[in-house]
C-alpha cells in the first residue's frame, strides 16, 4: 500500500480510512504514516474547512483515483456542459471544413 500511495504523493485521490471517504491531497509518507489534507464543506454555513491528517497507512482499506470532478450546484454544472458542447461544436467544425 506504501508504494502505491507514493506514486500519487501531491495528487488529489479518494482514500477510504476505517469506514470513511475522504477527498485527499498527500502531503508525505514517512514510516508507517501518511499524512493529508483534505477539506470539509459545511451546507449550513457555506463554508470550506481545510484539514490536515495523519494515519496509520495500515488503517487505509482502498485508494481511489479521480477521473474528474463535478460540481452539485446546478448553474455551474449547466455552464460546464455548454463549455463542453462548445468545444466539441467547434472541434466538429473545423473537421468539417
Amino acid at each position: 500500500m506504501k508504494s502505491i500511495l507514493q506514486s500519487y504523493l501531491e495528487q488529489e485521490i479518494w482514500l477510504l480510512i476505517r469506514d470513511k471517504w475522504y477527498f485527499a491531497t498527500i502531503i508525505k509518507i514517512s514510516d508507517d504514516l501518511l499524512w493529508f489534507k483534505h477539506r470539509t464543506h459545511n451546507k449550513d454555513t457555506e463554508e470550506d474547512t481545510l484539514w490536515e491528517m495523519i494515519v496509520k497507512i495500515n488503517e487505509i482499506i482502498a485508494v481511489d483515483k479521480v477521473i474528474s470532478v463535478m460540481s452539485r450546484k446546478p448553474d455551474v454544472f449547466m455552464s460546464r456542459l455548454l463549455e463542453t458542447n462548445r468545444t466539441t461544436d467547434n472541434h466538429q467544425a473545423e473537421h468539417e471544413s
